[in-house]
């Protein structure tokens, strides 16, 4: 199999995969952390999309970890990360393999600079791509995020703790378990995805903060001979 047709054989697998490393924004694990009650739960969720109503942006560099079975040892990658409320993200991967993946809620690119291979996904237009979509950025704007999964929070003197499981079917195929640490400022700064077939992903953001982003960001041109596919067709 040639490296185009393994890309495209792949890919939406893999563009779930990096859209779940988004949804996760993390703190390194705390020791003794006291579980929340179903009330303080509802509370912090309020008070997550109370913040991302005044400041929907954010942005990071990243350290990311994959472990897989089909791997004689870990691959480790590094990026920047973009993302607006609601369903607006950009992420650029520099090393090793650098890729870029951009979505304005609409469209979703995904651009192999090495190759010039350019990836289009119209968005709702497929019924496991798009839900597995919403129930990411569910992680990622806290909306609707009851619908997707079932979870439990924790809290200490390091911040917050989300524990999400899957309840679709559907999503289990892309993910099994989500762990979710916030600082007290609900600023990531590390994830923990278990994918399925035991492969785990562990991503630590660094300099996390809330600035102003450029519309721009979340637009993409494919460069002028860029080869274009459709791999979930048109």
């Amino acid at each position: 199999m040639n490296p185009r047709t393994a890309r495209s054989a792949t890919a939406p697998r893999r563009c779930l995969f990096a859209l779940a490393t988004l949804l996760l924004l993390a703190l390194c694990p705390a020791g003794r952390a006291a579980e929340l009650t179903t009330t303080e739960r509802a509370d912090l969720l309020q008070q997550l999309r109370d913040l991302h109503a005044k400041e929907p942006n954010f942005e990071a560099t990243f350290t990311e970890q994959r472990t897989s079975h089909l791997l004689n040892k870990p691959v480790v990658s590094e990026g920047v990360v973009y993302f607006s409320v609601p369903d607006k993200f950009r992420r650029e991967v520099r090393t090793p393999s650098p890729s870029t993946t951009v979505s304005d809620g609409r469209t979703m690119w995904i651009f192999y600079p090495s190759f010039n291979e350019v990836e289009l996904y119209t968005l709702g237009q497929r019924s496991f791509f798009d839900q597995s979509l919403s129930a990411l950025t569910a992680g990622l704007n806290f909306e609707h995020i009851d619908e997707y999964y079932n979870f439990r929070a924790y809290h200490d003197e390091a911040g917050y703790r989300l524990d999400l499981m899957p309840k679709k079917p559907s999503l289990r195929r892309v993910l099994e378990e989500l762990s979710l640490f916030l600082n007290s400022d609900f600023l990531p700064t590390r994830t923990e995805i278990t994918l399925p077939k035991g492969d785990h992903l562990s991503t630590a953001y660094h300099n996390p903060h809330r600035p102003s982003l450029s519309p721009a960001l979340f637009e993409f041109t494919p460069p002028a001979g860029a080869h274009i596919t459709r791999p979930l067709g048109k």
